[in-house]
């Protein structure tokens, strides 16, 4: 499963001095609007995005367009407002540029098939990753989408805990915890140092379960990526990701039964 391209494509290389025209060939309306979205998650955390003000093409509605020429090199994520997981991504590079405009793996290399798949060890789960932006820099957000199958049945696994680690130079950087929704997931991590770069995901119930991926980070020539801080769900892994979703669903079934319960015995009681 490769990420969903709300903006077709998702993302873009260009010139110094080049204008990228959208086209809206949706019924809604839409925004070209500069910043970072509110990420694939943002449709269950209803977070809207964070607007950085170089550009904003306003509301344009459905076969109308928006034009935008970008005078300077550097990466320029942007979000429609109304919709802040749609996402995307121009890049504008001189001639020079040595940033690729496809996925590599930890060598440098191309990808030519796009997601990768893996096997855990015991061969019973087959994880697929793909992220986006294709080629992954310091200081840009990057989205690793995930998808979980069961083997031999080939079928999705849901509500699978797994848990997300980054390691770079032999070093873990980062880890955080998920659930698999109908056989997918999502995560987002910004690198702050380029480089070679390693996605592990784990069984969250068998960390000796596991499979990895490799990819290489690029320095970002345009910005400072000092400031970007990455949030990880472990503090709370205490108790594990599968188990809330259990005990979450005891309180939608079973409190409104108890409450039923107690109006028939105060009911019983009355008469």
């Amino acid at each position: 499963m490769t990420p969903r391209q709300w903006y077709a494509p998702g993302e873009v290389t260009v010139n110094v001095n080049d204008t990228v025209r959208w086209v809206n060939n949706d019924t809604e309306p839409h925004t070209v609007t500069s910043g970072i979205g509110g990420g694939l998650n943002s449709l269950l955390s209803n977070s809207q995005g964070k607007p950085n003000g170089l550009f904003d093409s306003g509301l344009f509605a459905s076969d109308n367009s928006i034009s935008i020429k970008f005078n300077e090199s550097g990466t320029y994520n942007y979000f429609c407002t109304v919709h802040p997981w749609m996402e995307g991504v121009v890049k504008v590079q001189n001639a020079t540029s040595s940033i690729p405009t496809f996925p590599v793996d930890e060598f440098g290399n191309k990808i030519d098939d796009f997601p990768l798949y893996n096997f855990t060890d015991d061969k019973g789960i087959e994880i697929g990753l793909s992220w986006s932006p294709s080629s992954i820099i310091t200081g840009q957000p990057a989205n690793f989408i995930m998808d979980f199958f069961e083997f031999p049945e080939n079928t999705r696994l849901h509500l699978w805990p797994y848990n997300f680690v980054v390691l770079q130079n032999g070093q873990e950087i980062y880890r955080t915890n998920g659930i698999s929704q109908v056989g997918s997931s999502a995560q987002t991590f910004t690198f702050t140092s380029a480089g070679q770069a390693i996605i592990k995901i784990e069984n969250a119930d068998n960390k000796s379960s596991f499979v990895q991926f490799g990819t290489t980070v690029y320095k970002n020539p345009y910005e400072d990526a000092a400031s970007v801080q990455n949030v990880s769900n472990t503090t709370f892994s205490i108790i594990s990701p599968l188990t809330l979703v259990y005990v979450v669903y005891g309180i939608i079934i079973i409190l409104p039964i108890s409450l039923v319960a107690i109006i028939i015995l105060y009911k019983k009681k009355r008469i």
